[in-house]
């Protein structure tokens, strides 16, 4: 039987061990209490949590969210875990270098930053599929009391699919696309089947658009998957339209891809989008938690000197070989005091030997709050990060400039004390891709993302994700990676 396709069987169970160490560990594939559970229609919507936690887990825990923020330059890290040395690590010349392929065979170190996401991502797909295979192929009906929510049932399993075959497009070249009438018994899992990232981008806006469609005509609706949340039908709504034009924006490879964009479709999402932050909220650290726990200590990660560079250009890029004092004072309000979101750390405490350019005086403390119980509000998608996405696609489709300034002046002005953007700004673009790597770097990969699609990722470094070694063997698809 192959491997993924145990993946998307109603037996499937995945569970990402990511807080102590980096292992996939799928401990049962024919749990005969979970058959049970999904014999009974009722029990679908506490079926479907254990999906939403499994997209959580596939991209918000250290694997690949700490990995990917290495790779994209925001943030610095030299240590192995995660693969984050490999990925930041780069040749001659010092600091402007070349960097390495991905490792991507069965025993190379530290590959959770692949598995995880492929297998948590079709984990929750799976789960969706059987949702929706009970209800519109076996015409089963889920009740509340005496309320029929089987439409509202659809619509939570439509949106958690989108989630993620948006996150796979995102993440990866290709990969299989599967929905509830598919025959898992008889789908010929080989490289043939394979579908490109935009494939998979297109499936998650078209699940998302069919979700909000559902949600629109009810009311009542309501999701209540995200720990500690309850979205009604607007919020519900907003975060849909949210996702959708993140995938639509984020999943270029190429600066040529990203100007090609629906840009005009974007900002119809973008402005039927969240006027909210969505974060949902930890649970101590049992099974909701977030990444940001090491990436907000200075000992494990600081802020890329790149971005430093980016915020004050008296501050170096690459970090400098030898000794290096720092300016003490920058424009940015968000940097460099003590209370503000990048504050002054103090000496670096990488290993030298692995390159100084992994240096950094200064850390990551937005989010210092949650670190202290992991039960805070956990961030995975600001305001700022929708409406940056909003500004930039008005300002790519000719549109209503002034909105477009306005959007971009809220963090700029409001949290950066900076100097307002005008209309007559011919750097717009610029603008709002510095507001995004203060802004939005909270939602996984984002930086990585708008590197990518900006052409600036480092000299060969990967720009997406191959398909698992574990996977390729298992599927005898021939080993293969990016970069380098």
């Amino acid at each position: 039987m192959k491997r993924i396709f145990k993946f998307l069987t109603i037996f499937s169970l995945l569970f990402v061990a990511l807080q102590g160490c980096e292992n996939v560990n799928v401990p049962n594939f024919n749990d005969p209490n979970l058959a049970a559970t999904l014999s009974e229609a009722n029990n679908y919507p506490s079926v479907l949590n254990g999906a939403y936690l499994d997209w959580w887990s596939a991209v918000h825990k250290y694997s690949p969210y700490m990995t990917l923020a290495v790779a994209g330059n925001h943030a610095s890290s030299s240590w192995g875990n995660f693969n984050m040395r490999n990925v930041g690590t780069v040749g001659t010349p010092y600091g402007l270098g070349d960097h390495s392929a991905l490792d991507n065979t069965q025993t190379a170190p530290s590959t959770a930053y692949l598995t995880a996401p492929w297998y948590g991502l079709y984990g929750a797909i799976g789960t969706a599929n059987d949702i929706l295979k009970g209800i519109r192929v076996s015409g089963n009906v889920v009740m509340s009391g005496t309320t029929d929510i089987s439409n509202q049932t659809v619509a939570q399993a439509l949106f958690i699919r989108g989630l993620s075959y948006g996150y796979l497009g995102l993440l990866f070249d290709r990969g299989f696309i599967v929905d509830e009438t598919t025959d898992l018994a008889n789908f010929a899992f080989t490289e043939a089947n394979l579908q490109a990232y935009t494939a998979l981008r297109d499936q998650a806006v078209a699940d998302i658009d069919a979700a909000v469609a559902i949600a629109n005509a009810n009311s009542s609706f309501q999701i209540t998957q995200f720990n500690g949340l309850t979205l009604d039908q607007n919020r519900s709504v907003r975060l849909m339209n949210s996702y959708a034009a993140k995938f639509l924006a984020l999943t270029s490879r190429t600066p040529a891809e990203n100007s090609a964009a629906n840009w005009a479709r974007i900002a119809t999402y973008t402005s039927n989008g969240i006027n909210f932050d969505f974060a949902p909220l930890g649970d101590g650290g049992t099974v909701w938690w977030h990444a940001y726990f090491l990436q907000g200590n200075h000992v494990w990660m600081r802020l890329d000197q790149q971005v430093i560079n980016m915020i004050d250009s008296n501050h170096p890029y690459p970090f400098p070989a030898g000794s290096y004092t720092p300016p003490a004072t920058s424009p940015d309000a968000r940097f460099g005091g003590a209370t503000s979101w990048f504050p002054f750390q103090g000496a670096p405490i990488f290993r030298p030997e692995r390159g100084e350019y992994f240096f950094s005086f200064y850390r990551m403390s937005k989010y210092q709050a949650y670190r202290t119980n992991l039960a805070g509000p956990m961030m995975a998608m600001t305001q700022a990060d929708n409406d940056l996405l909003w500004a930039e696609a008005l300002v790519r489709t000719n549109g209503n400039l002034g909105n477009a300034v306005n959007l971009i002046n809220a963090s700029k002005v409001g949290n950066g004390g900076l100097t307002p953007a005008t209309t007559g700004d011919a750097n717009l673009l610029d603008q709002i891709q510095y507001e995004r790597f203060l802004e939005a770097y909270e939602s996984p990969g984002n930086p990585f993302f708008d590197r990518r699609r900006g052409g600036t990722l480092g000299n060969k470094q990967f720009t997406q994700f191959p398909i698992p070694a574990l996977e390729l063997n298992t599927l005898n698809i021939p080993l293969y990676t990016f970069g380098g």
